[in-house]
Order: structure tokens, then sequence, then C-alpha cells
């Protein structure tokens, strides 16, 4: 026996599989050190945007009270998961570096989730979906920032690849492990983002046509059924407004259009490979891309998830190739990483070959970014002095950098309606939904010296009356510090 395994393991053959296995290995522990290099590099450089303040004053609250509920007593009930997780690393440092840590390693996730469906169709499927996936400018970017996006996609497709696999393998006993696993990977992605309900049809019908275990279809109905009318609620009914918002995605992603050109045979090739998985891949993909354009409101971040087929499938493209024609398509490869990478175009690049120090891109005007840490220390310490009064609009990214307002002014988040920000507390006072500060309906309430945070991001979504209400206001104040990009305007009033 152990000369016929002495035998078998110098055979030429096990010598070229080893040799084959050991650089592949080698190659992916590389890319994912580089990939963590370009998503950790100057992570906490950058103030938070928005929703970024948002998600980390709710995990500051997980610190502090268990549970994220905010002073308002209003409870942020959006992806517990994602959020309890980013309250762990707080605990190593309440900063923007380990707020945004998190989404480092779902991003290396991915990368390791895309490496593994691209090995499902070709040899060298795998390491290049892996290594697109892991400088896409979008996957860097959602990889860097304190928000759920990035666990949002990797669930997403984890839960569609596991289902596939359930599908796939013939042991009753792996077949239900993979089915448990696909449906705890479909409820994190749900509990990150009620987007995910799309995926719960396909569940259904795969199990029921594919999987031995039928009776556990309950869990996506079940959902499905509580979900349902929520969803619907939130698509508009405006053909105008759809093909709006159609036009906005497109116009943000132009310099990407290649890689949709990439796209289309890749799935084509892929189809005639592996059906059921590219199906499963593509199909939700797209109903849940056109149910994005049909809402009422437009963001980038929203439509993110869809990178993760757009490259993996343009990848795979290229893996069919380079099966094909051999070490030639690697110049085109190369090509592909670098001429449209960040070292050629430094405003519009696709790939992040050279580190970057900021957190979305350029052309994204839907993840609006306030400086406060840009503003003088000796201003700084007026708007901390609790004897002045402190008001402003939007207060998570204050309460964060500053402190906890005194005062707010009422806007709407979306610019839906006029007044998102007010929340009736226990108390029955009208209070701020994040800070639980008061809400300002009348200027006879300051008394002393106070200041105004306005932010442009807050400012914009003002309706007519509430602007001249704001200009009142401030009719007797000077600006004590305004932003070179405009982005934070502070007044001194007394």
């Amino acid at each position: 026996m152990d000369e016929y395994l002495k035998k078998f393991e110098s055979s030429p053959k096990f010598v070229r599989g080893l040799k084959k296995i050991n650089l592949e290995l080698i190659s992916l522990i590389i890319i994912l050190i580089f990939a963590f290099f370009l998503r950790v590099y100057s992570l906490g450089y950058s103030p938070f945007w928005t929703d970024e303040a948002i998600s980390s004053m709710a995990s500051k609250m997980i610190l502090e009270k268990g549970f994220p509920i905010f002073d308002s007593g209003m409870v942020y009930g959006r992806a517990y998961v994602f959020h309890y997780i980013q309250a762990f690393f707080m605990l190593l440092g309440q900063n923007e570096f380990w707020a945004r840590f998190p989404s480092i390693i779902f991003g290396l996730l991915t990368i390791l989730l895309a490496y593994v469906i691209g090995k499902e169709y070709s040899k060298t499927g795998g390491i290049i979906s892996a290594l697109f996936i892991s400088v896409f400018s979008l996957e860097v970017f959602f990889s860097r920032q304190a928000r759920f996006y990035q666990l949002f996609q990797l669930m997403f497709f984890l839960c569609i690849y596991l289902l596939y696999r359930s599908g796939e393998d013939k042991n009753k006993k792996h077949e239900k492990v993979y089915l448990i696993l696909s449906l705890l990977a479909f409820l994190i992605a749900l509990d990150t983002h009620i987007a995910a309900l799309v995926l719960a049809p396909f569940i259904i019908l795969h199990i029921l046509i594919f999987n031995k275990h039928k009776y556990l279809a309950i869990l996506a109905f079940i959902p499905l059924i509580m979900g349902f009318m929520p969803v619907i609620r939130l698509i508009s009914d405006s053909l105008k407004i759809t093909a709006n918002h159609a036009e906005n995605y497109f116009a943000l992603t132009k310099n990407l259009m290649y890689m949709f050109i990439l796209f289309i045979p890749g799935v084509l090739f892929s189809g005639f490979k592996k059906w059921r998985l590219t199906v499963l891949m593509v199909l939700p993909s797209i109903i849940m891309l056109v149910g994005i354009f049909s809402l009422q409101t437009f963001a980038l971040r929203y439509s993110y998830f869809f990178v993760f087929p757009l490259v993996i499938y343009s990848s795979i493209l290229m893996s069919f190739l380079y099966d094909k024609l051999g070490k030639i398509v690697i110049l085109i490869i190369l090509f592909l990483l670098i001429f449209p990478s960040n070292l050629v175009f430094p405003y519009t690049y696709a790939n992040v070959i050279k580190p970057i120090n900021y957190n979305h891109g350029y052309n994204d005007y839907s993840t609006p970014e306030t400086d406060y840490r840009s503003v003088p220390e000796n201003i700084i310490a007026k708007l901390e002095d609790k004897d002045n009064t402190l008001i402003s609009l939007f207060s998570c990214d204050v309460e964060w950098y500053i402190r906890k307002p005194d005062y707010v002014i009422p806007f709407s988040m979306n610019g839906i309606g006029e007044d998102q920000i007010s929340y009736n507390n226990s108390k029955g006072e009208i209070v701020d939904v994040y800070s639980g500060a008061p809400i300002l309906t009348n200027k006879a309430e300051l008394k002393n010296i106070y200041y105004i945070a306005q932010d442009s991001y807050s400012y914009l979504k003002l309706k007519p009356s509430q602007k001249e209400r704001f200009d009142k206001l401030v009719s007797n104040c000077s600006v004590i510090y305004e932003s070179k990009t405009e982005d934070l305007k502070i007044w001194g009033c007394d």
C-alpha cells in the first residue's frame, strides 16, 4: 500500500495537479491581501456620509443600551445583524475606522463567493472572477462604508448559490444542510434590506421543484406574504419617474458600459453551461433592478447589488475565452484591469488599482457627506459649549462629531413631503427622531447665543415655505464657517 501511494504521489499527473492547486491558492491569497489593502487604506480618513452616521449612531446605542434605540425612543428596526456586528467592532474604538471595518470583512467574503461561483463554470472562472471583484470600484467603495449594503450583496448571492448547491447534491443530509444555510442567508439578507424579498418566489419554486424537503418552503413563504404589501407601497406608479430613475442610474454608471457589453455574452455562454445557476443568479437580479427603477426615491446604493452578477459573468466570459484561446487572453484581462482603472482615469475609473482615501465615487451625489472634521477647533469649542444653543437640521453627524443638538429643524430625508424628522415620543413630545432633541417651532424659544449647522444635504430638501422660515431664523446671524465644498455652513447668532 505504501509503495502504491509513493508511486502515485511521484506520478507527473499528481505533481502537475498539486502545482496547479498551489498556484491557484497562492493567487487567491495574493488577491485577498491586495483587496484587503485597497479596502483598509485610509479607511478612517473620510468623514461619514449621511447613512453611515445613522448606522454608527444606531450601533453606538447598542453599546450604551443593548438595543438600537435612539434617544427619541425610536427603535432602529433595520439590519439588526449588521448593527450588532458593527457594535462589536466599535468596542475596539468608536471611530470611523472600526465602524467601517465589518464591511471590509463582508467584502473579502464576497470575493471568496465570486471565486466559488466562478469555479462552477470553468477552471479559471473562479480566480478571474475573484480578481475583477477585488478591484472593481463599486465593490471597493461599498466595502469601505459603515453601512449594510455589502452585507446585503453577500447574503443575497450566498443564498442563491447555496440554493443551487442544495439541488445539485444527491446526498439527502447534505441537501438539507445547503437548503437550511440558504434560507438562513435569505433571512439575514431580508433583515438587512426588504428588497431581498424578491428571492422568496425563487426559493419557494426551487424547493418545490428540485428539493426533497418541501416543507422548508414555508420559511420563504411567510416573509413573502408579510412583506408583499410594504414593498408594493414603495413602488411608484409613474412611468416618468421610472424612466428618469433608469436614466440617472445609467448616467452614473456610463463608465461601466463596457461591462454590460461583456455581461450579455457571458450570461448566454454560462446559461448553456449551467442554466439553473445562471437563471438563479440573473433573473432575480434583473427583476430587483427593474423594481429599483420604479422606487419613489433615487440612490446608487439601491442598485449596487447588481454589480456582483455584472462582474461575475463578464469575468466568466474571459475565462471561457482563456480556456479556448489560451494565454493570449491574459493580455485582454490585463487591459480590462488597468485601462479603465484609476491609474489611467483618475475621476471616471471602473477599477481601483491605486489605493484611495475616500469612500464613495466622485460622481455619486446620492451619498451626501458633511465634513464636520474640517471645522476649525475654536468654532468646534463654541458648538460644544452647552451654554450656547446648538441647532441643526440632520442631527446624526452633528451628534457623532460635536454633541447632541439642542434643537432640530425638520425636513424630509428623501424629499417626499415636508417632515420625516419629527417623532412623537412616549411622553407625547415632538422630538427629532434620531437625537431626541426638541423640534424648533418658534424662534422666541431661543434666548441666548445660538449656532446653526446648515448642511447642504438637508437644506436642499427644505420646501419653499421651510426655506422662508429658515431664512428668517438666520436673518440676524453671520456665517462663521463655510466649507470649500459648500457642504456645510455654520451660522453664529446673538
